[in-house]
């Protein structure tokens, strides 16, 4: 086996994650992928990028004739669709085998719920794989409402060696409260914020308290507005989207992340604060009941609760050294977890599994 073809979004992070690690393995790697991207993958890495004239969702279906065209041209010993309502349709209309499909979030989540039709159609789509895979249990326990047979788990861990605790937390007079997202109504930011301008008002330590905003989204107008109605402006710092290269930098400006999320697939921002040895304040949704365990590496809070927030910040730096138990043993469990190698190694060992079925 040395030839894998990838139908999947070319631009997205997770999906340079995978391509560079298989690159690395196998010979040659293909993309398949309805969106351009200025990456520049590894040189044995091809990019194709099919484009519909049709911007609505049957553009979709008029790309079939040609993805079926070019994986047929490409012959790869293993198909992987990512995102299982889109590129995952691709595959299953490909009728090519191996055939390996990864749910990502909202294709289980949230398309099935739209209509019946909607719901079929994921059966269908995953009902063709000949292995599913999910990043998280809880994910996994949503797509067996699809599909009844295994699902292969593989956690989308960090590089522990880029993601690591290069400056400790409390580590100066000033504490930093911090998240990285996507300002998107969906990760609860402006319950953060709101939790955030009661705990500073309360606070009577002798130390600075900044909300340290990192990313961008449809909401960014409209938390900045509720930072300055709140009278907050001189302690949070919005910083805009951020290269990714960035982000372990980034994290390690932060005493203690805030993910205050309404929804999780997985929390891959939550795996990359832990390996930064960063104590957590999370939601008890999705994927990160999977990751942040409370009075382990961080407190659990209430969905859709300011004033939790309040609560939890305030417990949490009250008491130094647990948070600085918290930090190791959030290091501590991404070793133990969520080493990306070893991760990818078990979509690995999927694909070898699979290749010598076929043959």
């Amino acid at each position: 086996m040395d030839k894998i073809c990838f139908l999947a979004d070319a631009h997205s992070i997770h999906t340079r994650k995978w391509v560079q690690y298989f690159s690395e393995i196998y010979n040659e790697i293909y993309i398949i992928s309805m969106r351009e991207t200025d990456y520049v993958y590894e040189t044995n890495v091809h990019v194709h990028v099919l484009r519909s004239s049709d911007t609505n969702k049957l553009g979709y279906f008029l790309l079939i004739k040609d993805v079926k065209k070019l994986v047929k041209l490409i012959n790869p010993d293993i198909l992987h669709s990512h995102y299982a309502t889109s590129y995952g349709l691709f595959g299953r209309m490909c009728n090519f085998h191996p055939f390996v499909i990864s749910v990502w979030g909202s294709d289980v989540y949230e398309f099935p719920k739209g209509n019946k039709a909607k719901k079929m159609l994921l059966k269908y789509i995953l009902k063709g794989a000949d292995k599913v895979c999910s990043t998280s249990y809880n994910m996994a326990d949503e797509t067996k409402k699809y599909y009844n047979k295994e699902i292969i788990i593989t956690p989308f861990g960090v590089d522990i060696n880029k993601f690591k605790c290069n400056t400790p937390i409390l580590n100066s007079n000033c504490i930093t409260i911090g998240v990285i997202k996507g300002l998107e109504k969906i990760y609860g930011l402006n319950y953060l914020i709101e939790g955030f301008a009661q705990f500073t008002r309360k606070y009577r330590g002798n130390k600075y308290l900044r909300l340290l905003i990192v990313g961008d989204g449809t909401q960014r107008i409209k938390l900045e507005t509720l930072v300055k109605n709140l009278d907050i402006s001189s302690k949070v710092i919005f910083t805009g989207k951020i290269d990714n290269e960035k982000v372990p930098e980034y994290i390690n400006m932060m005493d203690i992340v805030c993910l205050p999320s309404l929804s999780e697939s997985f929390g891959v921002s939550a795996v990359e604060a832990c390996a930064c040895g960063r104590p957590i304040i999370a939601t008890e949704v999705g994927g990160l009941k999977e990751i942040i365990f409370d009075n382990y590496n961080g407190f659990v809070i209430k969905s859709e609760s300011s004033q939790d927030i309040e609560l939890k910040l305030m417990k949490m730096i009250e008491n130094e050294a647990q948070m600085k138990e918290f930090s190791q043993n959030a290091r501590k469990l991404v070793l133990e977890k969520y080493n990306w190698y070893e991760n990818a190694k078990v979509m690995n060992d999927t694909y070898k599994t699979l290749d010598k079925v076929s043959r």
